[in-house]
């Protein structure tokens, strides 16, 4: 594990070298001596100390020979992903996911359960009941992390939550209750920043300077990314669209899973439909279906409308379980923009990273900090 290692060779020099041959074993790995030589362009010499060294305090290890080589077979170092574990946790209104990754941020397992209902203590038993299943799956006894993504802003300060939604009570003991009942560090992060983060790494938002996931489902919210980087504010409060100021005859629920039910009642289809009967409906032509999807493009052009002019992203991202229907509501989302503002240069995709982009957010995030911890603890110069 990477808690385990032992340290070795003081001197800052040696870090610096260490830290190299690591990074390019990751970025490349498995790797012969010779091919660490020259990425680095460090001594022959020293690249056999530091992969001795670094293999010795377990970050590294031999994962064979290469024989196509002309010569000598010579033997090939890669990173040890077991090394360090973490897990990613997506707390949802209606389901709770974990996953186990690995310092290469391989996923090792998954569980899934409804989200727990009724009190705070609940919740978190249900996310330790989960990891404790993927932990059996994985054969993995030692976790040194753990992200966890929460329908709330997170202050980036004292993580306090607020502004909390589908969590059992207020959710303001959920920190305190998870740091006491799990038996690694932790960091909470808003949802819709982690799918934002999952979108920049695998979906839309790759390869962008600025981008911004509007996320709709249950509830409503942005996450906003910035040079590769989340924009939380200063309170972290950055992205909340769901409470911008409304006229005051406006309705309790202008977007999201609970408006779509309203206003599928409003527009006289039978039983109760779910926001996901809606789209199905919507996509057998059936007009009424048809118009409340229209009109949640109209609800979400605006939100669109008005953050570009504020932000001025390169592209924004329809994302949740309302939003991800990109194949009804990409055009009249662009048609109302077109007509509503004119003025913004606005480019909209559809994400396609799927109802894991949470999880997959918190995976990646606990992925890089399992990483830094494991790269920084193995080029450690030794204390004496």
């Amino acid at each position: 594990m990477a808690s385990h290692l032992q340290a070795g060779p003081p001197g800052l020099l040696w870090s610096i070298n260490a830290r190299a041959v690591l990074e390019t074993i990751d970025r490349h790995g498995p790797l012969a001596r010779p091919e660490i030589t020259r990425a680095t362009k460090l001594s022959k010499t020293t690249v056999a100390q530091t992969l001795n060294e670094l293999t010795e305090r377990g970050v590294v290890r031999v994962t064979g020979l290469d024989e196509t080589r002309r010569g000598p077979a010579a033997t090939l170092y890669d990173l040890n992903a077991g090394c360090a574990h973490g897990v990613a946790v997506d707390i949802g209104h209606h389901r709770t996911r974990v996953a186990i990754v690995d310092v290469r941020g391989n996923q090792l397992a998954r569980a899934e359960a409804p989200s727990a209902q009724g009190r705070e203590a609940a919740t978190v038993a249900a996310v330790t009941k989960l990891i404790d299943e993927c932990r059996a799956q994985a054969s993995v006894t030692r976790l040194d992390h753990a992200v966890i993504g929460v329908p709330a802003v997170v202050s980036p300060r004292d993580g306090e939550l607020r502004l909390v939604s589908g969590i059992p009570e207020d959710g303001k003991r959920l920190p305190e209750l998870l740091a006491s009942a799990l038996p690694m560090p932790s960091t909470l992060e808003n949802d819709t920043n982690l799918a934002a983060v999952a979108e920049y790494h695998d979906g839309e938002g790759a390869g962008t300077a600025a981008f911004v996931l509007v996320s709709v489902g249950a509830a409503v919210g942005a996450g906003i990314v910035v040079d590769g980087r989340l924009y939380r504010g200063f309170t972290g409060g950055a992205g909340e669209v769901a409470y911008l100021p409304m006229p005051e005859d406006a309705p309790a629920e202008v977007l999201g899973a609970r408006a779509i039910a309203t206003d599928a009642e409003a527009a006289g289809i039978p039983g109760n439909p779910s926001a996901k009967k809606i789209f199905e409906l919507a996509r057998t032509g059936d007009e009424r279906a048809l118009r409340v999807v229209d009109d949640t493009a109209r609800r979400i052009s605006r939100v669109i409308a008005s953050i570009s002019f504020i932000l001025d992203p390169e592209l924004f991202v329809l994302g949740g379980a309302v939003g991800s229907n990109g194949d009804l509501l990409l055009d009249p989302v662009r048609e109302h923009l077109s007509r509503s503002a004119p003025l913004a240069r606005v480019t909209v995709a559809a994400s396609a990273v799927g109802e894991d982009a949470v999880l997959r957010g918190a995976a990646i995030e606990v992925w890089q900090h399992l990483r830094e911890m494991a790269f920084t603890q193995a080029t450690r110069a030794g204390q004496e």
